[in-house]
């Protein structure tokens, strides 16, 4: 019996015991117990197939999940540079001949301010000279210069050409970084990517979704220029203001969003921290799977950090790193090697 499957011994030994087994069973016995083996062989490959066919399908599904977002943030790249340029151009447009405008408008003033200082001068010496004269034909137009402030007008018009010239050139801001940011989010090439500079102009553009709920604290050190993908690291940027103006908002408070920038252990790093409604200690693994949300329903695709994961770790072999307490705030941390090899799959500079 030593030799025989363990399932057929412990049959054995329940039936007929310590018994000497008899000679014309054992044929029988030897064809059950190859049986018993042959369908251990089979069970063990049955659960071995199983077993990576279950591997197969997890990581398919994860390559399906993956693609997916891909496919999504593509076309929301896309719609947001499509979206930017046509903005930009169509302000572009008005605000050329606005600029061109103000600028002859404050012309105009000033020849018109000057005469005024020339009539005030020969009025002066009429005055003095012939006061008949000017008593007889100067009083109702120093009368009315004097009930419409005419003075005052020119002053405060100095004020006004001056408010309107910033304001046109914060427009003249906002479009510059529109049509950078359309650009940059249509373009697939590794270019120089300066973060300091590349943060302000995101910044402008999601500007309207923190003005409201947080200011902005920026400590931007000296850091050099990487390879990077302009508009994808912008998109990972702006993912991260946006939803760190949300958790602010979320808590219903006026906020604090600080932005450092710094080197360290050959990495450009940028620290994104917000003191908005951080995040539950069971959903920190959670928060880069595509599709992973904790916004209300239609308030999120959960796509965001999934994307903003695959950008920075994947296409550039970096790193992005979060804390948060809960109630407290969160802080990402976004790690980008400083002159990182490119990939053999990206030829000329460019994905394929």
């Amino acid at each position: 019996m030593r030799d025989y499957h363990k399932l057929l011994k412990r049959q054995l030994s329940k039936y007929i015991g310590e018994e000497k087994i008899p000679e014309e069973y054992k044929a029988f016995l030897e064809a059950v117990n190859s049986a018993y083996i042959e369908f251990d062989k089979d069970r063990i490959l049955l659960e071995r197939s199983i077993e990576i066919s279950s591997r197969e399908y997890n990581e398919n599904l994860e390559k399906i999940e993956k693609l997916q977002a891909q496919i999504v943030h593509q076309e929301k790249m896309a719609g947001i540079g499509q979206l930017s340029a046509g903005i930009a151009h169509e302000i572009n447009n008005p605000l050329g001949f606005v600029k061109s405008n103000m600028y002859m408008l404050e012309k105009y003033k000033d020849k018109l301010k000057n005469l005024l200082e020339l009539y005030k001068n020969i009025e002066g010496n009429i005055k003095i000279t012939h006061k008949d004269l000017y008593d007889s034909n100067f009083f109702e137009i120093v009368e009315y210069r004097n009930r419409n402030k005419i003075d005052f007008l020119f002053e405060d018009m100095d004020d006004i050409i001056s408010e309107s010239e910033d304001g046109i050139a914060r427009i003249e801001n906002i479009v510059k970084s529109l049509l950078g940011f359309a650009r940059k989010a249509s373009s697939l090439e590794y270019t120089q990517y300066d973060i300091n500079d590349n943060i302000k102009s995101t910044i402008t553009i999601a500007y309207n979704e923190i003005k409201y709920y947080a200011v902005i604290e920026e400590n931007f050190e000296v850091v050099p220029t990487i390879k990077a993908i302009n508009g994808e690291i912008n998109q990972v940027l702006l993912n991260i203001l946006v939803n760190a103006a949300h958790a602010i908002k979320s808590k219903g408070i006026q906020g604090i969003i600080k932005i450092h920038t710094y080197c360290e252990n050959n990495y450009v790093k940028c620290e994104i921290s917000d003191n908005g409604v951080g995040i539950a200690e069971e959903n920190i693994n959670s928060i880069f799977n595509p599709f992973f949300t904790t916004k209300p329903v239609g308030m999120g695709t959960g796509l965001g950090l999934s994307i903003s994961h695959d950008i920075i770790v994947n296409k550039h072999s970096g790193t992005i790193d979060v804390s948060s307490r809960l109630g407290e705030g969160t802080k990402f941390t976004i790690s980008l090697p400083i002159g990182a090899k490119e990939d053999d799959d990206n030829v000329n500079g460019k994905i394929s």
